[in-house]
């Protein structure tokens, strides 16, 4: 069962389950504090519920920073990646969440290279 308090001007819903880490949220009215919260039940009951506090804080920047502090070292050619890493650092996509970039952001980046006269291989490369 999902609590459901008003705080101030605005209505906090607060799901907790067992086997779950308690989930919660602040929104403008009641009403859409109820239909999260029974989407998010749903969810947890069907076992589809995803946790996505991590990707709602860490940017795009944030993840190819670290990637690139972890991972690219172990690459046999790390030159190469930090490059790639170095041109989306670049990019505006790197300012917005890892949970609001959509598949047309980067069908928006891809289009923009191929205007470049990037080459396909190149493009794919970058995705």
């Amino acid at each position: 069962m999902a609590y459901i308090k008003e705080r101030g001007a605005y209505w906090r819903a607060e799901v907790r389950r067992k086997g779950y880490k308690p989930t919660y949220r602040t929104f403008d009215t009641q009403r859409q504090a109820q239909q999260w919260a029974r989407r998010v039940e749903s969810e947890m009951d069907s076992g589809k519920y995803y946790d996505q506090t991590e990707a709602e804080h860490t940017t795009l920047r944030e993840a190819l920073e670290r990637y690139q502090r972890d991972i690219v070292p172990t690459k046999r050619h790390p030159y190469q990646e930090t490059c790639r890493i170095n041109r989306w650092l670049k990019n505006d996509l790197c300012y917005r969440t890892l949970a609001n970039l959509k598949g047309a952001d980067f069908a928006i980046y891809r289009d923009i290279r191929r205007d470049a006269g990037r080459a396909e291989n190149t493009i794919r490369l970058e995705l």
